[in-house]
């Protein structure tokens, strides 16, 4: 099967300079969307900016940054 040539198997959305919706980086992080969210809400994971009343981003870089935190424990 051929691959779209805009499609790869190795990019990585949760790279630093991406903006990232809850859909991508849920999967990436190995937990659900409602885990993110709920996270969000008990103050252990980074808040996302809001670009709209229903469209919410992370900065990569602050997710990287959470997980580096998560690593020195």
């Amino acid at each position: 099967m051929q691959q779209h040539p805009t499609q790869t198997t190795a990019t990585d959305p949760l790279k630093a300079g991406n903006n990232l919706r809850v859909s991508a980086l849920a999967p990436r992080l190995g937990i659900s969307k409602n885990t993110v969210w709920r996270l969000v809400r008990e103050g252990k994971f980074p808040k996302p900016i809001k670009l709209s009343t229903k469209i919410s981003v992370w900065k990569a870089d602050d997710v990287l940054a959470w997980l580096a935190s998560k690593e020195a424990v």
